[in-house]
């Protein structure tokens, strides 16, 4: 009688453990834009929508934006000052 509670009660934590995952995956996407636009709004980058902007960066690169969990604004600031000053055309100079 022992072992049958015991072997119950290893099968309903297996179950509930189970039943836990598959909540926390549900919910996962949610927390991960929520992040996303905390993350936005924290490092002052300048956006109408911010649900729009998170499921752009989304669909850009899920992967990236999975494994930081919607945290990806050190990224688009690193972006923006890396990217390449725009300079003004060289006059071409005058034939002689």
């Amino acid at each position: 009688m022992r072992g049958t509670n015991i072997l119950l009660f290893i099968i309903a934590l297996v179950l509930s453990l189970f039943l836990g995952l598959q909540i926390e995956e549900q919910y996962r996407d949610v927390r991960y834009l929520n992040n996303c636009k905390k993350d936005i709004k924290a490092n002052g980058i300048k956006t109408d929508d911010l649900t729009a902007y998170c499921s752009g960066l989304v669909r850009q690169d899920p992967y990236l934006f999975t494994y930081n969990r919607g945290k990806v604004g050190k990224y688009l600031r690193q972006r923006t000052s890396d990217a390449p000053k725009q300079s003004k055309p060289k006059k071409p100079e005058p034939k002689k």
